[in-house]
């Protein structure tokens, strides 16, 4: 590429096109990362603007985007209903990122869609914390050696809470001193400051000497953004702020965070994102679904000991994991802005890694379903496992890509995460279930779905733009939604039914039935928060529902929990009633 790199003062670089149309894309990631450690800041101009997607699929050449509530792009524009004074027009004051984390990523990536004016101002402020420490006197150092500034914010947006930190730290990639400070803010979700380690001098003026080295014209850089620029920053070098600007809708910039990505092969790291593509999170809410059926079917407590039951949910457990890294795998690409980590967890290991991984599991769960098969006289547990194997890869694959079907991949969603694997693990155990057991494994089935459909809705836009059909798709974000809280609503009232047929036909005594209860107290909880998200999005346009549905998606995990854990102490209740 023909470019020319011109160095900006007091500090930083210009990285100019001269060129034809050309992406920053096609620079490798050793040459970015010398940038940056050689220049602190790196303006890239006239390049090819990133979209969405490629914004956080080339982030992750660099490192691993930090996941947020809203992904991992953030975009920087002002907001009627801001809740925090980034999202205004107003100054923001300097400070560096991932501060209330604990988790301070190494590059700031800024994308400018829309630029201010230059009369406007709402240039980005950097401060270089190197080159202020270099010229510090040995007094100056001696006394910033022993401070500690503590900051309390309360928690709006995507960050707040307290913590302490040392004003003087180490460059966590270089190891060389950087200063560790963000400026007192009086603004929404205002930021307190308090200074430890002071002997002769108040905390005020403290402040205000740090204030006057941070703003002098040898330490400070403004950028001036231009629509398509793109920028990297080093923020464990660099503190960084926003000029206040005039005109509110004239300003949006794009921002992903880069934590640092070591060097060289890591078995600590290959383990957690191995299990990251296996759905970790999901772990303690698929636990019910292998422990329901043995519960509905348990005779004797001494059942429990049978050997083959424990083969029975390893192997049901193997299932899971294809299915969860098989989405993984062709969602690669989709869920690097919305679920970074799996993104970045493909990434790490390497598709070819993730495809053996995925390879070596089903030859697994394939021999240990076998001889599960043969050890029972239930040689039909084969071709059924291998027919649920076959929808879970389909699922996301193509030619058949389930997941695109419609209608169909709520049912297809159903079958493999919830009706099938209960079904399985009831035949190994006692063989073909009752009537009532089948009704409740599809009912326990429905109810979760109709959470899941929450989660399905919030890749709504980003489904309409791969080509995706799903069912939020085919009928319609809002008619979805309404479906989605009418199956939560109607499956609880199934179950419940159910379950207290199930006492019923058991004859236990009339007491007993309160344990019901315990369900209908979670259920109720899920369908209560379940409505307001319902009643907040039908008067608003799709896109606005979208944002609403993505700020409320992590209710789901902890709706799929209550609802799994609630019914399961129903029916154990009912196991320990009958067994004894």
């Amino acid at each position: 590429m023909d470019y020319l790199i011109e160095k900006v003062s007091p500090f930083g670089a210009l990285l100019i096109n001269n060129g034809g149309p050309a992406s920053i894309e096609q620079f490798s990631e050793e040459q970015l990362h010398h940038w940056i450690s050689a220049y602190k800041v790196v303006v890239f101009r006239g390049f090819a603007p990133l979209s969405r997607q490629e914004l956080a699929l080339f982030a992750q050449q660099l490192g691993k985007p930090m996941q947020w509530p809203f992904g991992s792009i953030n975009d920087l524009k002002v907001k009627a209903e801001a809740e925090n004074y980034i999202f205004t027009n107003r100054k923001v004051p300097v400070h560096w990122d991932g501060a209330f984390t604990g988790n301070v990523p190494h590059i700031i990536l800024f994308q400018c869609l829309v630029a201010p004016e230059k009369e406007d101002l709402g240039g980005t402020t950097f401060v270089n914390t190197e080159n202020i420490l270099s010229n510090a006197t040995a007094s100056q150092m001696e006394e910033w050696q022993n401070v500690s500034v503590t900051y309390k914010t309360e928690k709006l947006a995507h960050y707040g809470g307290e913590f302490t930190q040392k004003f003087l730290d180490k460059h966590k990639v270089g190891q060389q001193a950087v200063i560790r400070y963000a400026e007192p803010v009086d603004d929404l979700n205002p930021v307190t400051v308090s200074i430890e380690g002071l002997e002769e001098k108040p905390a005020e003026t403290f402040i205000a000497e740090i204030e006057e080295l941070l703003y002098q014209e040898e330490n400070l850089y403004i950028h001036r953004w231009e629509e398509g620029d793109l920028v990297l920053a080093d923020n464990h070098s660099l503190l960084h702020g926003r000029e206040a600007f005039k005109k509110q809708k004239e300003r949006h910039i794009q921002r992903i965070n880069i934590l640092h990505r070591p060097k060289g092969f890591s078995f600590r790291r290959f383990l957690e994102n191995s299990l990251t593509i296996r759905r970790k999170e999901f772990f303690v809410a698929e636990l019910p679904i292998f422990i329901i059926p043995l519960l509905l079917s348990l005779g004797s407590w001494s059942e429990l000991m049978q050997p083959m039951l424990y083969l029975g949910l390893i192997a049901g457990f193997l299932l899971f994991n294809i299915g969860d890294m098989v989405n993984c795998y062709a969602d690669y690409k989709l869920d690097s802005i919305y679920k970074s980590h799996l993104s970045n967890a493909v990434f790490e290991l390497g598709k070819k890694n993730v495809k053996w991984q995925i390879i070596l599991t089903g030859i697994a769960a394939l021999l240990l379903v076998s001889f599960i098969a043969a050890q029972s006289s239930q040689l039909f547990l084969i071709p059924m496992v291998l027919i649920g194997g076959f929808i879970g890869i389909q699922y996301s694959l193509k030619p058949f890509q389930f997941k695109s079907q419609g209608i169909l991949q709520f049912f297809c969603l159903w079958g493999i995460i919830f009706f099938g694997p209960m079904l399985f693990m009831a035949i190994i155990f006692k063989g073909i279930p009752s009537l009532t057991g089948i009704f409740l494994f599809a009912f326990y089935g429905f109810h979760q779905m109709g959470i899941i459909l929450l989660n399905t809705a919030e890749d709504y836009p980003e489904d309409m733009n791969d080509g995706l059909n799903t069912i939020i798709v085919s009928l319609g974000l809002h008619r979805s939604i309404r479906l989605a809280f009418g199956i939560v609503l109607f499956s609880g009232i199934a179950l419940i039914f159910g379950t207290l047929l199930l006492f019923y036909n058991a004859q236990l005594s009339p007491w007993a039935y309160s344990s019901v209860l315990i369900f209908v107290m979670g259920w109720l909880v899920i369908v209560k928060e379940y409505r307001l998200i319902l009643n907040k999005i039908q008067e608003l346009d799709e896109e606005a529902a979208v944002k609403e549905i993505k700020k409320n998606g992590m209710k789901v995990p902890r709706w799929l929990k209550i609802g799994a854990y609630t019914f399961l102490a129903c029916i154990s209740c009912f196991a320990i009633l009958t067994v004894s």
